[in-house]
């Protein structure tokens, strides 16, 4: 019976240890895996898997590190009550540990949740990691998950003229059942990317007007730059595709109370007042938007 408790403990311990080294691999993966609309557009992976099977085995051995943890405390109780009180006969010493751990531990959390130093560069260096793998253009979905919308859907929200398109993808060797499928489904049924199939048919989609010159309204504005990766641009990258000169931006964003220069990206802007940077879209393009923090 003991023989068979002391393979248990082993086991148990066993399993925390692996857990530990599974959990530190899969966290510095998903510290540095393109953010999802990037990955998925993509099929980015890595040894074979992608950002979801990642996220599903640092899910199950975090679950596991938990339970193989706790089983441990409590199979190792007893040594664990007896350093416990030998520690207490130093009372103020334990004390001092207790106070200072604590101290630093609420200090951590509070630096993480004020986006303050140090805990604000690994938050920056996770975004730059993030956005460095946006390349070219090509790489960024029209929008938000766009893979997953069907062709017929996608081809309304883009103003794609999709008979064309259609044919075009079956031109290239492409299988497809219907246009109720989405570029994912396609894509995977093909041995593709839904970046490579856009390629494809974004030449059938029309030319809107700018964006600047439609009047465009807030959800509006929302419905079509939602997702698109408009946090990593620099605002004078915007003003060009919007078609709107600096000085009329400048002066919109003023009136918001929004302080920015051209070669700052939207999202230092927009953190900087507090709100996401599509509201700061808003201010340029919704004339009289006022953002609320």
């Amino acid at each position: 019976m003991t023989t068979n408790r002391q393979s248990i403990r082993s086991l148990v311990a066993l399993l925390v240890t692996w857990s530990f080294a599974v959990l530190t691999v899969t966290g510095i993966v998903l510290y540095i895996v393109p953010r999802g609309r990037i990955a998925f557009w993509v099929h980015w992976s890595l040894a074979g898997m992608d950002k979801s099977q990642w996220g599903w085995v640092h899910m199950v051995f975090g679950g596991l590190f938990i339970v193989t943890g706790v089983t441990h405390l409590i199979f190792n109780w007893k040594p664990f009550k007896k350093y416990l009180t030998e520690r207490a006969r130093g009372v103020l010493h334990v004390r001092r540990e207790l106070v200072l751990s604590l101290a630093i531990t609420i200090a951590i959390a509070a630096v993480a949740v004020l986006n303050l130093p140090p805990a604000s560069w690994v938050i920056d260096w996770n975004n730059r990691i993030k956005d460095s793998w946006v390349t070219g253009p090509e790489l960024e979905p029209p929008f938000g998950h766009a893979e997953a919308v069907p062709l017929a859907v996608l081809s309304q929200r883009l103003d794609i003229d999709l008979p064309p398109a259609l044919a075009a993808l079956r031109e290239q060797g492409v299988r497809f059942e219907s246009e109720r499928e989405s570029l994912e489904t396609i894509a995977r049924a093909n041995d593709t990317t839904p970046m490579k199939l856009y390629a494809v048919i974004q030449q059938f989609r029309a030319s809107p007007s700018p964006p600047s010159a439609t009047g465009m309204t807030p959800d509006a504005i929302e419905a079509r730059y939602a997702g698109t990766g408009l946090g990593r641009k620099t605002l004078g990258a915007v003003l060009e595709e919007i078609e709107l000169d600096e000085a009329t931006a400048l002066e919109r964003l003023e009136k918001a109370g929004i302080a920015a220069s051209a070669d700052e990206t939207m999202r230092e802007i927009a953190e900087r007042k507090g709100v996401r940077p599509i509201e700061v879209l808003k201010v340029l393009l919704a004339v009289g938007y006022r953002p609320q923090p």
